[in-house]
């Protein structure tokens, strides 16, 4: 890392669609060798445009910018269920310019503070089972797979993930 990664929060209409474009980009170069293009394509316009992200922060949702010296690295977005002990990451995504270069490891720390800070006992995502570099860095940072999870997105698409947990010791 070369500059101090700083947690920014996204919260105005315009930034959603900034990162509608931000996460198109990533989205665009990460996925389709690992869910194909067509899925990758549904997955942006059903989760990941700027209606849907909008959406997603009126029901509880809450979005971060990973920033490096004012440049965009990646994004973060977490929800916390009432119901739930633990935070939930919805969403984890690093730039490829910014990957291998310790900021997920970065954003990660700043994840399990926040979930420390709330009082909860860990952390859960999903994550999909055939993308073996995410599964290797969340091992890595400690998580363990809880169990497998298929759900039926629409459009003939699956989301075929892993659920992952991070269980806060002591």
């Amino acid at each position: 890392m070369l500059e101090q990664p700083t947690i920014a929060p996204i919260t105005f209409a315009q930034e959603f669609a900034e990162l509608e474009l931000f996460a198109a980009e990533i989205w665009r170069e990460h996925y389709p060798p690992i869910i194909g293009e067509a899925k990758v394509e549904y997955m942006l316009k059903t989760f990941q445009s700027a209606a849907a992200l909008e959406k997603q922060q009126r029901e509880g949702m809450e979005f971060f910018w990973i920033q490096s010296a004012g440049d965009r690295a990646g994004y973060l977005a977490i929800k916390h269920e009432p119901d739930s002990a633990y935070l939930f990451v919805s969403k984890f995504y690093v730039h490829q310019a910014y990957r291998g270069k310790g900021y997920g490891s970065w954003a990660m720390n700043q994840l399990k503070d926040l979930t420390a800070e709330r009082q909860l006992v860990g952390l859960e995502l999903t994550v999909n089972r055939y993308n073996a570099s995410a599964i290797a860095f969340y091992k890595r940072e400690g998580l363990q797979h809880l169990r497998d999870q298929c759900i039926d997105i629409g459009g003939g698409f699956f989301m075929d993930d892993y659920v992952m947990r991070l269980d806060f010791k002591g």
